[in-house]
């Protein structure tokens, strides 16, 4: 019932010839898979920001630390339903009430991932847009809250019709509310679906616009760090006198641009979450096909072809909470400089150490 997790036991009704051992294993192999390497990954991008100064204060990090979390919740849901289909257990869903809740918070997690990612892009939108920093960390955080309450309301349905089959220990939807399934499978795939996809690709496509009209218009702009209007840099070392000079200058000169000029941190900034959200919207839109395909255009659930596309679009699905931070990551200058003395720092012990040796690096 799941629009993002498969129940394979769905599919044992059906001969080896429709969903072949080799798609099944490669599944049941893939998924552990996904969840190692994203809760890995979204691990990484919590340690990166939390322990950087300047990263820690950028407002939109903010959603990507909750998109972190939230994706990591994913996962572990996705874990229970694995190793209940690998191993032929119910531990997780073997009562009515552990059935509606383990699905309701899937969906939940689902449902606010997406609209994180929405509300990344729109952020870097209205900042190129209108060339204005409106977004502050207690703002970011007020629109997780109310993102948080709509999608429980918004998925509290599952809590009513979400049940476990007659006379087995899976879950399922209460024939009862079949109805209530059908439409609400419409209205997820537009709001969960449909209407964000639109909403990234448009305001990706004027982003890349802006970020070319940019770049023509300063072709010497060069590439800096994360910092932007909420940031303060600030420097421990002491360099030589036209070091110095050349940081006065470049702060009177920041005193003097105008008040809505846009920062070269900013398109640095942009030109990363970019990566994230065209990579929502490449891993995400088969799945939204499939199932238009399915509930419209009446494409047979039961064979071959159908099925495969099944698991393949889900795979894709899973391979986006996976690795979606990789990417932003590895595609961030900042980021990747602190990925080093990061991991340094976690992997050796303070006191076995000179003071000093690992000295904080904030820059």
């Amino acid at each position: 019932m799941n629009r993002s997790l498969i129940d394979l036991s769905d599919y044992e009704e059906y001969d080896e010839t429709i969903v072949s051992e080799v798609i099944l294993k490669f599944y049941l192999f893939y998924v552990p898979f996904c969840v190692i390497v994203g809760l890995f990954g979204n691990g990484m991008v919590w340690i990166l920001i939390k322990n950087n100064r300047n990263l820690s204060k950028l407002p939109t990090n903010i959603y990507l630390l909750n998109l972190a979390f939230v994706s990591s919740f994913f996962l572990v849901f996705l874990l229970f339903f694995w190793i209940e289909d690998a191993f032929e257990i119910n531990i997780f869903k073997s009562t009515t009430f552990s059935c509606k809740i383990n699905t309701f918070f899937a969906h939940v997690s689902d449902f606010v991932s997406v609209w994180l990612i929405v509300l990344v892009g729109s952020e870097r939108l209205i900042l190129l847009q209108w060339k204005t920093r409106s977004l502050t960390k207690e703002r970011a955080r007020s629109h997780i809250i109310i993102l948080l309450i709509i999608a429980m309301l918004f998925n509290s349905w599952i809590l009513a019709v979400a049940d476990l089959k007659p006379g087995t220990e899976f879950c399922d939807i209460n024939s009862n509310y079949g109805y209530i399934y059908d439409i609400m499978t419409i209205f997820e795939m537009v709001f969960c679906i449909g209407l964000p996809s639109l909403i990234i690709i448009i305001s990706n496509c004027i982003v890349v616009i802006k970020l070319n009209r940019h770049l023509k218009k300063y072709p010497s702009s060069p590439a800096v760090s994360f910092n932007t209007s909420d940031v303060v840099m600030a420097s421990n070392t002491i360099g030589s006198s036209s070091k110095i000079r050349s940081s006065l200058e470049s702060q009177s000169m920041v005193r003097q641009a105008p008040k809505r000029s846009l920062r070269y941190a900013d398109i640095q900034l942009t030109r990363s979450l970019l990566i994230v959200t065209w990579f929502f919207i490449i891993l995400n839109l088969p799945n939204y096909i499939y199932r238009i395909a399915t509930s419209s255009f009446g494409l047979p659930h039961e064979d071959a072809s159908a099925r495969f596309i099944s698991i393949f679009v889900h795979l894709l699905l899973y391979s986006h909470h996976a690795f979606v931070f990789y990417f932003y990551i590895f595609y961030s200058p900042q980021m990747k400089r602190r990925l080093k003395p990061t991991a340094m720092k976690l992997l050796e012990c303070y006191c076995f150490k000179a003071p000093g040796e690992f000295a904080s690096d904030n820059r």
